[in-house]
């Protein structure tokens, strides 16, 4: 009897185990509202572009990344997630660099509904003879509001 028991644990441990831990979308039925950032209710936003990854900027690798965001009336991110990247690293980078900028130094209430909008960020590095202020690449990622992170190949 002792020993059915304990096969029963392990296998609900198991079993609990295996379940997925992702949570789900908080807002899963609000529509995108594209470029919702550039309002001028936003303006006091410190944004500033994604670090460029260094594992691409050695490899001389431009890219993009979009993500997808919903800002509450707390100004609190929710929901936020990759809609398209190029690379896994630009991805990360744009991931980290919303969570950074200062939502908490923003007045409460902006917004008396969440909203729901994407940031793509485009990663340029500047080449010999080919420096990305005169020709940004645009990639196949989404989105109207873009921040162009650029960077250059420093030799020691």
């Amino acid at each position: 009897m002792l020993k059915k028991q304990l096969i029963l644990v392990i296998a609900a441990l198991v079993v609990s185990g295996c379940a997925s831990t992702k949570a789900a979308d908080e807002y899963p039925n609000l529509a995108v509202t594209q470029n919702e950032i550039q309002s001028t209710k936003w303006l006091q936003l410190q944004r500033f572009v994604a670090r460029y990854p260094i594992s691409a900027a050695a490899s001389s690798i431009d890219g993009c990344a979009t993500v997808e965001y919903v800002i509450t009336p707390q100004n609190e991110i929710k929901d936020l997630k990759v809609i398209a990247s190029t690379r896994k690293d630009f991805a990360e980078a744009a991931k980290y660099v919303i969570k950074k900028w200062r939502w908490s130094d923003l007045p409460k209430n902006i917004i008396t509904q969440p909203v729901k909008t994407q940031t793509r960020f485009e990663f340029c590095l500047d080449k010999p003879n080919q420096p990305c202020a005169l020709n940004i690449p645009v990639h196949a990622c989404p989105g109207e509001d873009v921040l162009y992170s650029i960077g250059s190949v420093v030799k020691r």
